[in-house]
């Protein structure tokens, strides 16, 4: 049962007030058009209403069914924290969200972890049409997917706008499906531009708003008031132990990173990952040092960043111009760009400013081992796996003393594999499974089991980590 706050004590005083000042008087209260500001008001609310107008048709509500039956806050802690599926009887559970149409032959825009585990999504457009929809592609690490509406078209559609050249403080609009009430309406402004560093998530560069949004607007457009979708709301903000409700701070990835994902979904079925080719630690903040930055530990050889006379030893201060506080912030500034493309990367080399244009790689093709394969390595679930040696944690830097001395390396993570959608790199130290210690390889096996789904905890160059395959049978 729904729970509502009561407004009625709000509107007696405003009748009272009303009732006061017409008294001895048989015409209505009215507002004259002439008051300080009145006609600038009526004409923004005539903007908000007419931007509504346009959009709204635009916008769809996802119907679709899923499976394990799991709560909505659950669900939003599986994905932020990557935690596994729990098990099912095989039941399905109805789940809903929003999308936003972007071309008039009906390709739908939304969120990954709307549709993850769907199975025949209906699409319910705004004048009340439903259409069956297929998938035609999905990114868990951007939290994007697009569907393709099968009916006739021609739909109507947003166009994405720029991202890139929204400013804090401008309005915004969205409409999703909050709570299952659908096509609602809300407005706020960007609070802030390139959020990182909230969730889990690997790949961050968020729009922040304050406009309304709570459980069911999911995968809904952010609209500027030109009608340009400049961002796909994703994720709000709520108070440790508090109901997963609106907070006043929501977030939205922008529509330049949408618009890159969902085209090399369209046309490669995958999404190139961009890499320097190097890994990094965070350099402590000292009065020597009051720019952190990302220290580099190790440049892979023939790497863009090898190519730009890159060294470990060197430190990364900026991106772009952007400030680069520690390793999360170079990873998710690289990662929110594409490949093949140009980074103005500045650096410090014993204290010696330094700049360089560096060309983005692709991940796939530059986050390999240099290590040979032995004959005791086993494959798993996309994972090729070998009891950690020595001379093997030196190469992949697990020289911090908080780092343990053994455990399995990953050597290789097949493309699109379960250990890939979860994150895991070659160089990653595997330490647990579920609550199983890894020594050896028949370890990690035995710890799967008949599992769908294992939590996996494990040590990167630049600290702890945990990650949920999911998908293992």
């Amino acid at each position: 049962m729904s729970t509502f706050r009561s407004t009625s004590t709000a509107l007696v005083v405003i009748l009272a007030i009303g009732s006061a000042s017409a008294a001895g008087r048989e015409d209505p209260v009215t507002v004259s058009p002439k008051a300080p500001g009145v006609a600038q008001m009526r004409t923004m609310s005539d903007a908000f209403a007419s931007v509504a107008a346009a959009v709204t048709p635009a916008t769809v509500y996802i119907d679709a069914q899923k499976g394990p039956p799991v709560a909505a806050g659950l669900a939003e802690l599986m994905r932020d924290y990557r935690l596994p599926s729990p098990d099912s009887d095989g039941q399905k559970v109805e789940s809903s969200g929003s999308g936003v149409i972007i071309s008039k032959d009906g390709l739908v825009l939304t969120n990954y972890h709307v549709i993850a585990g769907a199975s025949s999504p209906v699409v319910t457009l705004y004048d009340r049409r439903s259409f069956p929809a297929e998938l035609v592609g999905g990114d868990a690490r951007t939290d994007i997917a697009v569907l393709r509406i099968l009916g006739k078209g021609p739909f109507p559609w947003a166009e994405l706008g720029d991202s890139d050249a929204v400013r804090v403080g401008q309005w915004v609009m969205t409409v999703g499906h909050p709570f299952d009430f659908q096509f609602t309406v809300t407005t706020g402004i960007i609070s802030a531009r390139g959020r990182r560093n909230l969730f889990h998530d690997e790949i961050q560069d968020y729009l922040q708003t304050d406009a309304a949004m709570n459980p069911g607007s999911s995968g809904g457009p952010l609209f500027d008031l030109s009608g340009r979708v400049i961002g796909i709301n994703t994720a709000i903000y709520t108070v440790p132990g508090t109901s997963s409700q609106n907070t006043g701070i929501s977030f939205a990835i922008p529509s330049s990173m949408a618009h890159r994902v969902a085209d090399e979904l369209l046309n490669t079925g995958r999404v190139a990952r961009a890499s320097l080719g190097l890994n990094t630690r965070d350099r402590p903040f000292s009065v020597d040092h009051p720019n952190p930055g990302a220290e580099i530990t190790r440049v892979a050889p023939g790497s863009p960043a090898a190519a730009a006379g890159l060294l470990p030893g060197d430190v990364i201060l900026t991106v772009d111009g952007e400030r680069v506080i520690g390793s999360d912030d170079l990873r998710a500034l690289v990662l929110a760009r594409g490949v093949h493309v140009d980074l103005d990367i500045g650096w410090q080399r014993q204290a010696q400013p330094h700049h360089a244009v560096v060309r983005t790689g692709d991940e796939q093709d530059l986050e390999s081992t240099d290590l040979p394969v032995p004959d005791d390595a086993v494959e798993w679930a996309g994972l090729t796996v070998v009891i950690a040696a020595p001379a093997d944690l030196a190469t992949f830097n697990h020289e911090d003393p908080s780092s343990p001395a053994g455990g399995l390396l990953v050597l290789s993570v097949a493309p699109d594999s379960s250990a890939a959608i979860a994150g895991l790199m070659p160089g990653d130290l595997l330490v647990e499974a579920g609550i199983s210690d890894l020594h050896t390889p028949q370890d990690l096996i035995e710890a799967a089991g008949q599992r769908r789904s294992l939590t996996l905890h494990f040590f990167r160059a630049d600290g702890e980590n945990w990650a949920a395959l999911g998908g293992l049978r």
